[in-house]
């Protein structure tokens, strides 16, 4: 099953043809017209949903569910869509300190039925909440034109926490990221990584606190992740947003990943972790919505009675505990959402066997969201001449909030940031060491990497670390005292790390 869109000229037919020339050329000239706001408002930085193309993608067979994922580049940030056609019956675990979530207190009276046909997924934070009423705003316009105007579209929904320090930009999904994710809903597939919902999520920022740009190559990239199989005639599947407090952790007992930007490191066992932790605590700041949340979805098509189904959802939300550590803590806002399209008996597979079962699965879709990381380059072996320095020199806006200078010094290009914090600078002066392709990484522990584009042969824009995580700059007008003004800007403005003492050194 496929949604059908809606054609931006549907007046517009093959009768084009008979039109007179005159009639065409006016056609046209108002097709340029109405085009023309798009544009504009897309120069002026408004956000444009895209599709992605995931690289590693998990199939399965489930007809009775669609998935569909929009995300804003501009960001980067998601929605992540589960379309149910026929409803299902559904309950809800929530735990942690700061959840957000749509309609999650109609899944907590009991009613055993099927009232409910979208589950939402967005980063964002509590503005994210919005891809929610979005997509249900769809599916209202969809089912009139099935000539059913009266339907109420069952929506839940849950965000995490993808902004802050992680991205300088403000985008967020929206209504209309909601409504484009529900239009790509397809069945059988589902993105694993940086994707939809899981475009800019993190992990582990437990082990990394006080966070600054020094120790930030510490908190690891996730996304989100997914498993399935089935038991008999009984289908299960778990689909999860890792965007976590605490680590990810493998079967053996060790930190799946614990390095932003190198794959390779050797992370210690949990334990080990905890320890060194719990001996060199410091605590959150607290006040507003916290920057932590694991979102799930169970799925099955087995009959189950909706406490059966509310049980699943705390069996297969405590298990969690297992492959993220520490989970729902009071700085996390974790929801499970467990559904059921009841249409299959199972007398061999008890509720308690299939939330055994779903639990293992979580464990497994939990790891799947740990993505593939871009290669890095390597710093070249003979400095870049002063000459092709100098093309780079510049100053670069990532917003109106935030901005870097580009500056050369001695023969290297340095960078000086100003702005809102953030975790890539947290010093007045960060050495650039030049690698190929008009790359350079920003020589602090985390090897970030700036990317500078060219238009007809000038730079014209630089990219923060290229990839899924991408964060754009265009080129500014330089400005004589750009240098003492950034410098102000970055004094004037609290940053990440400024005037704390350095976090544990883990094994």
């Amino acid at each position: 099953m496929t949604l059908e869109k809606v054609a931006a000229f549907p007046f517009l037919d093959d009768s084009i043809g008979d039109l007179a020339p005159f009639c065409q050329m006016v056609l046209v000239l108002v097709m340029c017209f109405a085009a023309a706001p798009a544009s504009h408002a897309a120069d002026a930085g408004q956000p444009i949903p895209v599709t992605p193309r995931a690289e590693s993608v998990l199939t399965f067979d489930f007809p009775e569910m669609l998935v569909g994922v929009a995300e804003y580049d501009e960001g980067p940030t998601g929605t992540t869509v589960f379309y149910f056609p026929d409803a299902v019956k559904a309950a809800v675990d929530v735990r942690g300190g700061s959840p957000g979530t749509v309609n999650a207190a109609a899944l907590m009276n009991g009613w055993d039925r099927k009232m409910m046909e979208l589950v939402v997924f967005s980063g964002g934070s509590w503005y994210g909440l919005s891809a929610t009423t979005g997509a249900a705003n769809a599916l209202k316009h969809l089912e009139a034109e099935r000539s059913n105007p009266n339907f109420i579209a069952g929506a839940v929904g849950a965000i995490i926490y993808d902004v802050g320090g992680r991205r300088m930009t403000r985008i967020t999904p929206d209504d209309r990221l909601g409504r484009v994710a529900l239009e790509n809903a397809r069945p059988g597939q589902f993105p694993l990584g940086p994707h939809g919902a899981g475009r800019f999520a993190m992990q582990g920022v437990y082990f990394t606190e006080p966070l600054s740009a020094s120790n930030s190559h510490r908190w690891p990239h996730s996304g989100q992740g997914g498993a399935f199989t089935q038991v008999g005639p009984t289908k299960i599947g778990v689909f999860t947003v890792v965007n976590s407090v605490g680590a990810i952790v493998d079967r053996n007992g060790r930190v799946v990943r614990c390095a932003r930007n190198d794959p390779d490191r050797d992370c210690p066992s949990i334990r080990e972790m905890l320890e060194v932790r719990v001996h060199d605590a410091s605590e959150a700041p607290a006040g507003g919505p916290t920057t932590n949340t694991t979102l799930t979805l169970v799925v099955t098509n087995q009959k189950l009675p909706i406490a059966h189904l509310e049980r699943l959802a705390k069996q297969v939300h405590g298990s969690m505990s297992r492959a993220i550590q520490p989970f729902a803590t009071q700085h996390d806002g974790d929801v499970l959402y467990a559904v059921s399209t009841d249409q299959v008996d199972n007398p061999d597979l008890t509720p308690h066997d299939l939330a055994m079962i779903a639990s293992e699965l979580a464990w497994d879709a939990v790891l799947t969201s740990v993505p593939e990381l871009p290669e890095q380059p390597v710093p070249l072996d003979v400095p870049l001449p002063p000459a092709e320095l100098a093309d780079f020199v510049g100053d670069f806006e990532f917003t109106d909030f935030a901005r870097v200078a580009i500056r050369e010094k001695d023969g290297v290009l340095v960078a000086w940031y100003g702005g809102i914090d953030q975790i890539y600078f947290d010093q007045p002066e960060h050495a650039l060491l030049a690698a190929d392709g008009d790359r350079f990484i920003i020589d602090l522990p985390a090897r970030d990497v700036i990317r500078f584009e060219r238009t007809g042969g000038e730079v014209s824009s630089l990219t923060l670390n290229p990839g899924p995580w991408a964060i754009s700059a265009r080129r500014v007008p330089i400005d004589a005292d750009s240098r003492q003004q950034n410098q102000d800007t970055h004094d004037s403005v609290s940053q990440i790390g400024e005037k704390r003492e350095p976090g544990p050194v883990y094994p």
